[in-house]
């Protein structure tokens, strides 16, 4: 076979997976890089099945209303990589120029314009000894002003406590009403007080102070591809400094399968060919049989 016609097929396989790629996702870019440790599940190791730093994600399309949370998911122990709960792209209070976030939602609340206040309906599946409201009605989740606190959350076992008076105050100040999504990286958390505390997206500006709105999501998280993401990173010189080293080994690895296999078939053609033995031929007179 021709190197030309090698290269070509190459390519036409390439167009067609990004074509499959494409169609699957709904959107475009249908891939996202990660390029922080926010979603990993340990300081200095990857694995498969959860996204870690340099990752290739690949990302479905979604408006937002099928986003399941970390408190709706954990019920009925529906999992995605690797915790309870969607894990989703938005971009910050809507705007495109941002850089996309790639988080897990954890807890729909639903602004209550009659006593501004937060209603979260989700809670209501939680088991008892799940969750908590501040020291409120026992099992109350609607009308809440004060906290809602989640426990033993992700592979760290962290509180989540959500400061509603807090997020209130910020709605008052900018005359918000609107229903949103806590949104937090697996990797976020801070060890306080004697235990792990999750460090969610709304509770910093530096990230999105207000809860995710369903039109800011761009999609859902689906599939990761690890490591191959590395390679962006590196040729653009931002290969954060938290990147596990397996995941470093992993690349390394892949990148030789791709050069090596390739080699190593072309020159056992080679040697064959040299032996009067022509693979190719044999192939295509079989394939000439079964027509």
């Amino acid at each position: 076979m021709k190197p030309y016609k090698v290269l070509v097929g190459g390519l036409i396989i390439v167009a067609l997976l990004l074509l499959a790629m494409l169609v699957y996702a709904g959107m475009w870019p249908p891939v996202y890089v990660v390029e922080s440790a926010s979603m990993q599940h340990s300081d200095d190791r990857s694995y498969l099945g959860i996204i870690d730093t340099g990752d290739l994600v690949v990302v479905q399309s979604s408006d937002g209303s099928e986003v399941l949370t970390y408190v709706e998911c954990y019920p009925d122990g529906q999992r995605a990589f690797g915790d309870y709960g969607d894990v989703i792209v938005y971009e910050r209070y809507g705007r495109s120029d941002y850089t996309p976030i790639i988080h897990r939602a954890m807890v729909r609340l639903e602004y209550n314009m009659t006593s501004s206040s937060f209603d979260v309906p989700s809670l209501a599946g939680l088991p008892a000894d799940k969750w908590g409201n501040g020291g409120v009605e026992d099992g109350r989740w609607w009308n809440l002003t004060d906290v809602v606190e989640i426990y033993e959350v992700g592979y760290r076992s962290a509180l989540l406590r959500v400061d509603l008076a807090s997020l209130l105050s910020y709605y008052a100040d900018r005359g918000l009403e609107h229903d949103g999504i806590i949104t937090m990286g697996d990797h976020n958390v801070a060890f306080s007080g004697g235990q792990y505390v999750g460090i969610y997206d709304q509770s910093t500006a530096t990230i999105c102070r207000e809860p995710v709105m369903d039109e800011w999501i761009v999609g859902e998280a689906k599939v990761e591809l690890p490591w191959l993401g590395l390679i962006k990173l590196w040729v653009n010189g931002n290969l954060p400094e938290s990147t596990p080293d397996n995941s470093k080994t992993g690349i390394v690895a892949v990148l030789a399968l791709v050069i090596i296999v390739p080699l190593a078939l072309d020159l056992a053609g080679f040697l064959l060919q040299r032996r009067g033995i022509d693979v190719w031929a044999r192939i295509r007179e079989r394939l000439r049989r079964r027509k």
